[in-house]
């Protein structure tokens, strides 16, 4: 009978066990801003050039951070 309840608290403990050692799954990002400006302004005919070529603006345009366009997008999902 001991041995029989011994091992019926062993093996319910075994799932504690084995969570209780997990780490998180998510990884710690920190702060994922790196320095850049809030946006970019170019003229029409402007060239960048980018990792995938070179791009040339048409009109003129202002691009976003990716900061900036998730302060944006919380603020007009919160109002």
């Amino acid at each position: 009978m001991k041995l029989k309840n011994t091992v019926l608290l062993v093996a319910a403990m075994m799932p504690i066990a084995l969570t209780s050692c997990a780490t998180n799954s998510s990884p710690n990002v920190g702060n994922l801003n790196i320095y850049q400006p809030s946006t970019l302004s170019l003229k029409a005919g402007t060239k960048v050039q980018t990792v995938e070529g070179i791009y040339q603006a048409q009109t003129n345009e202002v691009w976003h951070s990716d900061k900036r366009f998730r302060e944006l997008e919380r603020k007009v999902y919160n109002n």
